[in-house]
């Protein structure tokens, strides 16, 4: 079971057959994976892409400046997090 967390709102949960993206409600179920509302992906990316829309949504932007700013020291840190974990599993 690989289980990253993205930010403290959503997190990504694979058992290998599996890949979710979580919006964590705060509770734990009893198999120690977070609760809450759950979308289904084929591959991280799919995943990742969602959550990036997800999390934009509400954030609005004026400049190019101000995208790349975000696209370089937000998704770059996440795309470096899930391929260590990825490693970290045996996954590449």
């Amino acid at each position: 079971m690989i289980i990253i967390d993205l930010d403290d709102k959503y997190t990504i949960v694979s058992d290998g057959d599996v890949l979710n993206l979580v919006q964590k409600n705060g509770k734990i179920r009893k198999d120690g994976i977070p609760a809450g509302k759950k979308w289904w992906f084929q591959t991280y990316g799919q995943a990742i892409k969602f959550y990036e829309k997800k999390v934009d949504a509400g954030k609005p932007i004026h400049s190019l400046r101000e995208l790349a700013k975000q696209i370089d020291s937000g998704y770059k840190q996440i795309e470096i997090m899930v391929d260590q974990k990825l490693k970290e599993a045996g996954i590449e």
